[in-house]
């Protein structure tokens, strides 16, 4: 396949051509059927499904081009990115009285996700899957001690931030600093468990995967702002621009990033 001859950059480099194509011919049927109110009209599924048609287009080039696993891929990926999603609300939850965020267009399950999440998640586990093999190349044999590793270190974060949250602000349901550390334990405990116990890159990569999830969510949310009166979402703690992303957003992406990574591990990616 051409992704094992060549760099992992190669579906980074699909990605761009897929969705500059896509965007400018969209762009350009817009233009020439002179419907100026594509940029200013309330949301539709239907004009954000035409906005985000690039995202499957891309996974389609990918499973022809380099390998069909990457069919597979965007499935699961688009599936358990609602799930982990879920999940860090029902979480969140349990310690702060206002939701994490607010989302404003087809959101389900006491408003903790949203139906039109499934293409985004799959483009964010597409770069999360480019960015771990930058770090782990394919050729290495699979994780299996670093994701039983993970999973306990996890569980047994989450066990102790239980524990300690009592001792915080988040006793009452707000949020400060110290109540969002110890929300945030299970991601440190991973990270030092598996630096100490796997792979010193670990800690590296999940400080890579922060940086690429905070970006790509918030230049995401930011264009579709352009084309709805409403942006698709909105945080509610320590807010950045109006609510698009947040600062509590860059240790969930560590996390977020290691579980997308070992997701496409797991596909055979």
């Amino acid at each position: 396949m051409l992704l094992t001859v060549h760099s992992s950059l190669w579906p980074l480099l699909v990605l761009f051509l897929v969705s500059n194509a896509y965007g400018t011919s969209v762009l350009f049927g817009v233009a020439l059927l002179k419907q100026q109110s594509f940029f200013e009209g309330s949301f539709s599924s239907r004009k954000y499904y035409l906005l985000m048609g690039w995202a499957p287009l891309t996974y389609l080039g990918l499973a022809l081009l380099l390998d069909p696993r990457y069919a597979l891929f965007f499935v699961t990926a688009a599936a358990l990115g609602v799930i982990g999603e879920l999940l860090v609300s029902i979480h969140f939850r349990s310690f702060f009285r206002e939701p994490i965020w607010t989302y404003s267009h087809s959101s389900i399950l006491s408003g903790y996700t949203a139906t039109i999440n499934i293409l985004p998640w799959a483009v964010g586990a597409l770069l999360f899957h480019v960015f771990g093999r930058l770090i782990f190349p394919a050729a290495e044999p699979l994780p299996v001690d670093a994701m039983l590793t993970a999973t306990v270190a996890v569980l047994g974060g989450v066990a102790l931030s239980l524990a300690l949250r009592s001792r915080t602000s988040a006793r009452t349901g707000q949020l400060s600093v110290a109540a969002f550390a110890v929300f945030c334990l299970p991601i440190a405990t991973s990270a030092l468990a598996l630096g100490l116990l796997c792979d010193a890159r670990y800690p590296l990569v999940m400080a890579i995967f922060s940086l690429v999830g905070f970006s790509t969510e918030y230049g995401y949310g930011r264009s579709m702002a352009l084309f709805f009166d409403r942006a698709l979402w909105t945080y509610n703690h320590w807010p950045i621009d109006e609510g698009h992303s947040s600062f509590v957003t860059f240790p969930l992406w560590a996390l977020g990033g290691l579980y997308f990574h070992f997701i496409a591990v797991l596909v055979g990616l």
